[in-house]
């Protein structure tokens, strides 16, 4: 009887561990987020506004950032793409990219294309490849976060934090 209470306690102790080390790695990428970004706006040309886009003739107001908590690290090399609500309630596509080294992907709009409007729209992350490539069992072949667009004049930028079995998001800055 005390081997099977010991180890049932130690199996306990060990799925805790295991927990309290995930909640720490994603606590951790956010906060290495909230520094990297605090770290662009300051040493950028002096301008407050960070809606306000590099090249005036496309409005890069969306961006997003893939960090697979698991491996504590950015998710690079998955695919992404934008989707707009229509009236008609079905989801046109609007762009598709791929996350960069860092799992960072900005570029949804071409030149002369307009920035997110009002409106409703999801992103579209192909994570299957992602993990098979790292052989790594995955519950989602992908996931769609859907957001709606109150104010097109500010920035939203709209991560990920991945692992196999699970994810999260927020609006980030």
């Amino acid at each position: 009887m005390r081997s099977a209470s010991s180890c049932c306690a130690r199996h306990q102790h060990r799925h805790l561990a295991r927990v309290a080390l995930s909640v720490a790695l994603t606590a951790l990428l956010i906060a290495t987020t909230a520094a990297a970004a605090a770290a662009s706006i300051s040493s950028s040309s002096g301008s407050t506004d960070d809606a306000a886009p590099e090249d005036a003739t496309v409005m890069q107001n969306l961006s997003t950032h893939i960090l697979d908590t698991t491996r504590g690290k950015p998710a690079p090399e998955v695919p992404v793409t934008l989707y707009v609500r229509t009236t008609s309630q079905t989801w046109t596509k609007v762009s598709t990219g791929i996350t960069d080294g860092d799992g960072r992907f900005k570029s949804f709009f071409a030149e002369g294309q307009p920035g997110l409007q009002l409106g409703v729209y999801k992103l579209h992350f192909d994570v299957a490849q992602y993990f098979r490539a790292r052989s790594v069992e995955s519950l989602y072949p992908f996931i769609e976060i859907v957001f709606s667009v109150a104010d097109p004049s500010q920035h939203y930028h709209i991560p990920l934090l991945l692992n196999p079995f699970g994810y999260s998001t927020y609006r980030g800055s």
